[in-house]
């Protein structure tokens, strides 16, 4: 096997639980319907900090890098339309 493809196959592996680390969060506020326990700063910082390795990933033609940060960036988009949805719920139950 070549040093590409086995830096490859990492870069796939690290992509897939990079982005699978996230997905219990978003479940979690979607199934309890409260997002009170999400930091704004944090989205934000990591939408900040995935779009970044997008642009990264794109410049030095990286698939790995590419999916691992577009699937990411997703999930977290999910959790600011979610967290905006539920906390705007929250303020007019109040």
């Amino acid at each position: 096997m070549s040093t590409t493809s086995w830096v490859d196959i990492v870069g796939y592996i690290a992509a897939t639980c990079t982005t699978l680390a996230y997905l219990p969060q978003v479940i979690m506020v979607w199934r309890s319907k409260d997002a009170s326990g999400v930091s704004w700063g944090m989205v934000l910082l990591l939408c900040l900090g995935l779009s970044l390795w997008l642009v990264f990933g794109f410049a030095i033609h990286r698939l790995p890098v590419i999916l691992v940060n577009g699937l990411t960036l997703l999930l977290t988009g999910t959790m600011v339309v979610l967290k905006l949805k539920y906390d705007a719920q929250r303020k007019q139950n109040a």
